[in-house]
């Protein structure tokens, strides 16, 4: 089969943060994917509700960017706007979701982001109250804006357009340091506990295909990151990781055979060099490394004492993560990657013993 050109890059939707918004900038060469739009600091637990009335405190917003973010949140025009927006692909994440909620009577509510604070919000919020970001009300309206955003890019026909940036917050900077005093461990235990449930809730409505994920070592906080110092401000090779895990589907999506010189992981002696399988608390994390980027899709069977108990199949995924429910054994995960042209590899990870 001769090698076919990329023509039209990959449009690329955004609901979400910076750690989705960032990884457009790590593209090299020719780029294969172009942003459509951008919808930041808007909950899914606000972009369910009705809208607040606008606050005139929102003028006092210098940034013309995220003046016009928190308006968007305020006014819910991505639900609005959704159908007429052209994208390949809608990448959200849910780093946002560290915000606590203004809600006021009749189902009206907005995303308490840091700059609608700023602006002097609670001068004009004496009607209403706020629903702390990790509550159980928060809980309830956050699910209630997840199921309405499903039911939308369903009747539009575009739920599998939908991808996952399964990320978390760092525990560590990449010198071993800490977030303190900003984000002291407690709340970061705690916000990750609440990611993990809302992705284990999002994963009944979407298969694990539609999840970027990645390993513990890339949910590493940055010292040299241009938004600064944060427990969401990466290292560079997260965001290579996801770049990559982006344009694999992209190209797979699209029928794509690229040439040798945009992969150069279609040598035929090319390997996975491993496969590290770490437990962190009662998941399973098992992440692939490569000696260079690949572009393919990877799946992976997880045994348990020699007993195959899962089994997650071809994404561009590199990291597999499973609740194992803490049941003793000896566990290990094949992993495998399938290049562009059909070539299969495949490696064990090392154990892991419960």
């Amino acid at each position: 089969m001769g090698n076919v050109a990329v023509t039209s890059p990959t449009r690329l939707l955004i609901l979400g943060s910076c750690v989705s918004r960032d990884i457009l900038n790590y593209q090299h060469g020719n780029k294969q994917l172009v942003l459509v739009d951008y919808y930041a600091r808007c909950s899914l637990a606000s972009l369910g509700a009705q809208p607040v009335d606008m606050p005139s405190s929102v003028q006092n917003i210098g940034s013309k960017f995220q003046r016009r973010m928190v308006e968007r949140d305020i006014r819910k025009d991505f639900l609005t706007d959704l159908a007429g927006l052209q994208f390949d692909i809608l990448l959200i994440d849910l780093i946002d979701e560290r915000f606590n909620l203004y809600v006021e009577s009749g189902g009206k509510a907005c995303t308490l982001s840091g700059e609608l604070v700023s602006s002097g919000f609670s001068n004009d919020s004496d009607r209403g109250s706020i629903i702390d970001s990790g509550s159980e009300e928060f809980w309830r309206l956050w699910e209630a804006g997840w199921m309405i955003l499903v039911d939308k890019l369903r009747h539009l026909g575009h739920l599998d357009r939908l991808r996952v940036n399964q990320v978390f917050w760092a525990v560590r900077t990449e010198d071993g340091g800490d977030f303190e005093p900003n984000y002291p461990g407690w709340r970061i235990g705690s916000a990750n506990e609440f990611l993990a449930r809302m992705y284990r809730r999002i994963s009944a409505d979407i298969p694990s295909e539609q999840f970027l994920g990645f390993g513990q070592g890339l949910m590493t906080g940055s010292t040299a990151h241009k938004w600064g110092i944060s427990p969401f401000h990466y290292i560079d090779t997260y965001y290579d990781a996801a770049i990559q895990q982006l344009c694999a589907w992209s190209s797979l999506n699209k029928g794509i055979t690229l040439s040798k010189e945009t992969v150069p992981i279609l040598r035929a002696d090319y390997s996975i060099e491993k496969v590290i399988l770490e437990r962190e608390g009662d998941v399973l994390v098992a992440s692939v490394v490569c000696e260079a980027p690949l572009t393919g899709q990877f799946a992976f069977y997880v045994f348990r004492s020699e007993e195959r108990i899962h089994t997650q199949w071809y994404s561009p995924n590199t990291t597999l993560r499973i609740d194992i429910k803490a049941e003793p054994g000896l566990y290990r995960v094949l992993a495998f990657f399938r290049t562009l042209d059909g070539k299969t590899i495949k490696k064990y990870s090392n154990p892991v013993s419960l």
